[in-house]
Formats: C-alpha cells, structure tokens, sequence
C-alpha cells in the first residue's frame, strides 16, 4: 500500500509531466508552421521582387527587350542563396540562367557529413511572367531545393528555438516534481495526522483531540468533526460508566437491606415479626419498581409500541392532569396554575395516553423540585403551524452543566441523587415519546431560579367545515 502523499505527488507529476510534453508539442508544432509560413511569404516576396528587377531592367533598356548583363544581382543573390534563375523572352527563347546544376552542386558542398544526397528531382520550379503594360513581355522560371529553401542559419536557429523549448519543458518538470512533493506534504500530513487521531479514538482514548489546523476547507471540516466525534464517544463513555454506577447504586440498597435483614434473622440477631417482614417486602416492591422501569425503557427503545396516532385535544389532556394535581399541590403548599387562550383549538395529531405520560412525568419532576410556597405554571399557546405547551416552575433548577444528559437513562443530578426518590428514567422515557411523535422538547434552566420544559407539537390539519369556512370567507386555510 502506498501513502496518499506519495500518490498525490506521482499524479501531480504524472500530470505536470503530460502537460509539459503536450505544450513541448504544440509549441515545436506552432514554431515550425509559423516558420514555414514566414519561409513561404519571404520567398514569395523574393520572387516578387526579382520579378520587378527584370521588369525594370526591359522598361529601363527602352522595351526592346533584355541583355546578358540583365539581372548580374539576381545571379550574385541565387549562387549565395541557392536557387537557380531562368530568363526567357516572349516567344520561350532563353536569355540567360544560372543552370539548377550548378545549384545542386553548391548545395551538396555546403551539407553536412552523412547528409543524404541532393537531385535534381528535388527542385521545384515556378514559372512567373513578367508583364510591361498588361502585356506579357517575358518569363522568369526560379527553381529552389524543396518547396522550403531554408538556410544553414535558419537551420541553427530553428535548431536552437527548439532545444531551448525542450530545456524549458525539462527544467519546469523538475520544478514541478518538488512542488509536487511540498504540496502533497501540505495535503497529506493533515489527513495523515487525522488518521492517526481517528485510530487512537478506536483505541479508547477518547481524550485525544485533533489540533493540526489547516487552510484547506474540506481538511478543516473532517478535523473539527473528527473532534466532535471525539468529544461525543467521551461524554457517551462518561454517561456509559455513569449508568454502571447509578444501575449499582439504585439496586444496590435493597440488595443489601434485604441481605442484612435476612442474615440477621437466620443468626437470630433479629427476630422475625410481621413489621420486619413487611418491610423487607416493601424493599423486595421497590426492587421490582426498579425493574419494572427498565422494562418500560426497554420497550420504548426496542419501539415495540404500535400505537395507533389520531387526533388529541391537548388542552382537555392538560386539563385532566391539572385537576388530578391540585390537590397534591395543594398537599405541597405549592401554586399551580393553568393558562391558555379559550377561543384556540390545540389539537394535535399523537397517542392520548403516551403524551399524558409525557405530561405527567414532567409535572411530576416540577412538584418533587419546587419547595413550598413555590409556583408551576402550565401554558398552552400556538401559531400557525405549532402549539406549545410549557411547564414552567420556580424550583431548585438543573446546573447548565447537567442539561446535555438529563435525557439520558439513569442521569440523575448529583445534588439531588439522595434528597429525592427516583429512577433517573423518566425524562428519558419523555424523550422517546417525542420522538416517536416526531415533536421536539426544549429545557431551559437556571440553578435558584426554576425550569421551563417546551413541547413543540405540529397542529392538527382544521377540520373540514372549518376550512371550507375559511375559503368561504376568503381566510387562508
């Protein structure tokens, strides 16, 4: 296997590399086609121009026609260059030339060591005629090696253009197989660093933070989850030992007054009398009270409940539990009240019993952690789309520390583990019922000042002669 720092930077190269090649390409193409065509356009022009010599040279001997020392330049300029020249008259017959014979001769002495031979075959001849007044008085036939004649300089310097291309092409893939290998380092040693991170997570130690910040934003967004992640597994490992200790904690005491109790009877310690039995049976009840709880946790996480969800008027659900609390409120010396808007309806879609659970065991939690002469409020409200119930009290609140896990099972305050009786399942049991009913619950709390617990619930649709009021009345539905 290799490491993604080594690939990263065979394919940065790779790439750089094929790109490199591809431009040395087009460039060396480029060059040599816009040479030819300079090539082509220089010796279209010399044709030209020695044409419009020898058309000079006629008007200037009178128009009578050519001599043998007409055009000495032209001759002096194709023995240096390396083409041959033909001058004819009107009528074909041959003035002068310099034979392509003798060309071909100059050529082959000025080609290097083991260059192949030249031949006539070779030349091209292009025929021009010269024109005096729109009249043709003349030819020219100019005959060069190849179609390109290219010069032993223009050689060297096409020669010398190309290598310093290729040198340029070499000397940028050098360049970029170090780049490649610094930017595959900036890449990879952050995954690598995350990597290493991530496996000692699965090792356990969920202490261990990821702090190798980077500019690249997706790098960035895998450290700072790789974090959170981490940070989750701690506090579920932390609530994991938790639930061992509060499981041992709550079944512990009956164990053991069970234990002693029956020990101290077989010795005879102490004697066996209904009183005592009765309240080794009371130990045995609260025991399976605890199991009990266990059970009706397990089925709300195994979701085994098949209820069947229908339309639920949560004002008369609140109302029934109001009026089964006053009098343990009144017991209490506590204030509780029961507000909500009377021309609203606040019916939602769920499970009667299930969302009474829901109330009560909140309701419940607000009596056992408000002191006397305290207050609850129960509120209903809603808007378009939600309603809104809250159960506010002034009690002894949740530390904001706390709040995170007071919906998970067997989380208990520490404070309040031994001044208050209970099973540390309840709010978990409230939380699973929101779930199922697809609703949210919102806790906010302040230690001294009270609790307020939110329910979000989705509106009930209208019934339909109410909607079709609506659209009768020209409202909204």
């Amino acid at each position: 296997m290799n490491t993604i720092r080594y690939k990263l930077a065979v394919a940065i190269t790779v790439s750089a590399l094929l790109a490199l090649i591809l431009t040395y390409i087009i460039i060396n193409f480029n060059i040599n086609r816009q040479y030819s065509i300079y090539i082509r356009a220089n010796q279209e022009s010399r044709d030209e121009r020695i044409v419009g010599e020898f058309r000079d040279a006629y008007v200037s001997n009178g128009k009578t026609g050519w001599t043998v020392d007409s055009g000495t330049s032209v001759i002096r300029e194709a023995s240096i260059s390396g083409f041959s020249v033909k001058l004819e008259d009107r009528m074909g017959k041959v003035i002068w030339q310099l034979e392509p014979e003798l060309v071909l001769a100059q050529l082959t002495t000025r080609q290097p060591e083991g260059s192949p031979p030249l031949n006539l075959e070779q030349f091209k001849f292009t025929r021009h005629p010269v024109l005096v007044d729109g009249d043709t008085v003349g030819y020219v036939t100019i005959g060069q090696f190849t179609p390109l004649l290219i010069s032993k300089n223009e050689e060297q310097f096409l020669f010398s253009l190309t290598l310093s291309v290729l040198a340029s092409a070499i000397i940028g893939s050098l360049l970029i197989f170090l780049f490649s290998f610094f930017l595959s380092n900036q890449l990879s040693e952050p995954i690598s660093s995350i990597a290493s991170t991530s496996f000692m997570l699965s090792q356990g130690n969920f202490k261990t933070r990821e702090n190798l910040k980077t500019d690249i934003v997706e790098i960035e967004q895998l450290r700072q989850s790789i974090n959170v992640l981490g940070e989750k597994m701690d506090q579920q490992d932390t609530l994991r030992r938790r639930l061992i200790s509060d499981i041992s904690h709550e079944l512990r005491n009956p164990l053991n007054v069970l234990q002693m109790n029956l020990e101290a009877m077989i010795d005879g310690v102490v004697p066996i009398s209904p009183d005592r039995l009765s309240s080794l049976n009371n130990e045995v009840i609260r025991f399976g009270k605890l199991l009990g709880n266990l059970n009706v946790l397990k089925e709300f996480e195994a979701e085994s409940n098949t209820h069947q969800y229908k339309e639920v008027n949560l004002r008369s659900l609140c109302q029934d539990i109001y009026n089964n609390f006053l009098g343990v409120a009144k017991e209490k010396n506590i204030h509780l009240s029961f507000e909500f808007y009377r021309r609203d309806r606040y019916y939602i879609i769920g499970d009667y019993h299930s969302l009474y659970q829901v109330v009560i065991n909140l309701l419940h939690n607000a009596m056992k952690f408000t002191p006397e002469n305290g207050r609850i409020f129960l509120t209903l409200k809603k808007d378009a789309t939600f309603t809104y119930l809250d159960i506010r009290d002034n009690g002894v609140g949740i530390p904001s520390e706390d709040l995170p896990y007071i919906f998970e099972r067997f989380y208990r305050v520490d404070r309040s583990r031994e001044e208050v009786e209970g099973s540390g399942i309840g709010l978990t049991i409230v939380k699973r019922i929101m779930d199922n009913h697809k609703a949210m619950i919102h806790v906010t709390s302040k230690v001294g000042k009270g609790t307020t617990f939110t329910l979000k619930f989705r509106n009930a649709p209208p019934p339909i002669s109410e909607e079709a009021n609506r659209k009768t009345n020209g409202q909204p539905s």
